[in-house]
């Protein structure tokens, strides 16, 4: 069992992996497409999940989708200082903004630590069986 201080600085942590998560994947998804667009949206799948799994709570999975969401819409909303933007008006911008936010959003409402399996939208809360 981590401590607060633990909890928080593993907060941060997962924060801080989702940041990094959006910006390699902003400049790697048009790069390499389809390829690029896929391994981003993977990558930012994983960093969820495996936020989800380290803390055993939905604010784990939380953290990570959080910094996602804020780095990759800053960059989506702010030019580089040479003028140009790193996302463009196509379809793959769109689909790694939106894709990856569903995505971890669907993550986020997982029900971590408490049920043996995945429930979606069941709402079902099963008690863990220590054994």
């Amino acid at each position: 069992m981590l401590s607060t201080v633990g909890r928080v600085a593993a907060y941060i942590g997962l924060f801080v992996l989702g940041c990094a998560v959006a910006a390699v994947g902003a400049f790697a998804q048009a790069a390499y497409l389809p390829g690029g667009l896929i391994a981003a949206l993977a990558g930012a799948g994983g960093a969820f999940v495996v936020g989800g799994y380290a803390m055993q709570s939905k604010g784990g999975a939380l953290a990570p989708a959080a910094g996602w969401l804020v780095t990759a819409f800053y960059i989506a909303a702010n030019p580089r200082p040479e003028g140009d933007w790193v996302f463009t008006s196509g379809a793959t911008s769109y689909l790694f903004l939106f894709g990856g936010s569903i995505i971890g959003v669907t993550i986020a409402m997982q029900p971590w630590g408490g049920t043996p399996g995945f429930l979606l939208l069941s709402g079902e809360r099963t008690p863990h069986k220590n054994t």
